[in-house]
Parts: structure tokens; sequence; C-alpha cells
């Protein structure tokens, strides 16, 4: 007795037409008679009978079918243990709020075509808080946009090389400038994110480098509020180019051409290096890596 068998008389059985159990299974019909008659000798009963222009299952016919049922159950189950592994779950995120909008969803987009039954949960906070979160399981990675991670209990990727971008409005005055260093800060007004944030430490120490001073600091949580107070001509900001290359382009925005120092600023992956990787956390690591 074969599985082959098996499956042909259970189609046999479903559609009470041996032609059409032929078509179902992609069998010539004549095929599908033969089998029947050997698994008939085989068992010694008669499974199907005809009546008039169409078949019938026997009594004998009807039992087997309960059983052949079950073993062709039971043969998908343990065919289905040995299958990739079914990725779902839970997948909880931190996100810097520039990764959140500009980078994540792109990623997202794709890991939720491939694995629709994984349950994201996306949080954003400053880079500095996602150590302590990761350390507590209360998030699995993190993507941070920062100069480099120091903290040796993390496994870190580099996902993007950013470009930082000084920008104003075109009504400040230093849009007039064809070329800017950081003495063109001196006595200005510079928008900046609060403590926390990943690359405000690179911008604020280029500052004390050169020993300029701006006229003033402020700062402001949100990336949409720094663009929108840059926009209105409060002050100069600098900023990853993929927050504000829309701006540039619509003109709301002027962006200088920077004379300055480079800003070795990254979009970074970061978990626990002692982390146990479930199949959703794993999936998400290697799609976001390519």
């Amino acid at each position: 007795m074969e599985l082959r068998q098996l499956q042909i008389f259970c189609a046999a059985a479903q559609t009470l037409n041996f032609t059409k159990a032929g078509v179902k299974l992609g069998y010539a019909q004549s095929n599908i008679t033969g089998q029947i008659h050997q698994l008939e000798e085989e068992l010694q009963v008669k499974l199907f009978e005809r009546i008039g222009r169409g078949i019938q299952l026997t009594s004998d016919g009807k039992s087997f079918l309960v059983n052949a049922t079950q073993i062709l159950a039971l043969c998908e189950k343990a065919k289905g243990e040995f299958l990739p592994q079914v990725v779902r779950g839970v997948l909880n995120i931190g996100a810097a709020e520039t990764v959140c909008i500009y980078r994540l969803p792109q990623i997202l987009t794709e890991y939720r075509q491939l694995y629709p039954l994984v349950d994201i949960r996306v949080q954003t906070e400053s880079c500095e808080h996602f150590f302590e979160l990761i350390k507590t399981s209360n998030i699995d990675v993190a993507l941070v946009l920062t100069d480099s991670v120091k903290n040796r209990e993390m496994t870190v990727q580099t996902l993007y090389q950013e470009q930082m971008s000084v920008v104003v409005s075109p009504s400040h005055p230093l849009a007039m400038h064809k070329k800017i260093t950081p003495h063109a800060f001196s006595g200005e007004c510079l928008i900046v994110t609060l403590p926390g944030c990943g690359y405000r430490p690179l911008i604020l120490a280029m500052l004390q480098e050169y020993g300029v001073k701006p006229g003033a600091l402020m700062e402001l949580s949100s990336i949409g509020a720094i663009r929108q107070c840059t926009i209105c001509g409060l002050g100069a900001a600098i900023l990853p180019k993929i927050a504000v290359q829309d701006d540039i382009e619509r003109g709301k925005l002027i962006e200088l051409a920077w004379e300055g120092p480079a800003f070795p600023v990254k979009t970074q992956l970061i978990y626990h290096q002692d982390k146990w990787l479930t199949p959703a956390m794993r999936a998400f690591i290697e799609l976001a890596s390519q």
C-alpha cells in the first residue's frame, strides 16, 4: 500500500468520479482506475461500486476512507514538523525618530510581506535610552543614529552611512554664503536636538574644537519641529540629509556647502550580545542588514 494510492482513493471518494479525481491529482483516468484496482486486490475488498453511470463507496470503502484520511493527515503533520519554522510572535523595535520616519518604514514594508504573523511594536526614544531598554528586554533591537556605539554588551551592525546637511531658510542671512565653515555659527542661533540624541554631541564637540560659541541654542525634541523652525528662519540646523531632502528640493530650505569636518553619523542596528535571537528577531536583523 502506497501513500499515492491513498491519495487517489480519497480523491475518488470525494469526487465520486475517476475522471474528476484524475484531473484533481494530475493523473490519467486509467491510472486512477488501475491504482484503485490494485488497492482493492491488496485489501481484498470492494471499495467502489457502480450504480448507473456513477460510482459510490461501498460500506467497506466508507470504513477505509476514515482510516485513509487519518493516515494522510498524520503524514502531513509529520512533514510539517520538519518544514522551516513559521516566523511568528512579537518583535519590539526601538528607533531614533529620524530612522523611524525615514529608514524603518521601508524595512518594515518588506518584513510584513515576508512575515505577516509577527506582531510589530515600535517605540521612539533618545539613543542613550535604548541600551537600558535592551538590557531589560523592553525592546529586542534598536536602530540608532550616532557615530559609534561603545557599549561592549551590544552587538552592532552599521546599516547606512548618513550624510549630514547644514540647512537654513532662504530668508536666513547665512543663505547668502556660498560656503560655510564652523565659524559661521558664531553669534547665530543653532537649532539642535535635546540631550540624548546620538549626533548632538558630535555637533557640540565640533563647535568646541573650533572655539565657536553660537549666539543661542534652540533645543527641540522633534526632528519635525526642528525642520519647521528652521524653515521659518529661526536659526540654522545640522540634520541628516534624509530628513531635509524633500524640503531642499521644494526650496523651503537651503543646503549650505559645508567646509567643516565630516560628521561620522551612521544608522546602526544594535541588540544585546547575549540575547537569544527569536526567529522574528533573526529575520528582522537579516532583512535590515541586506
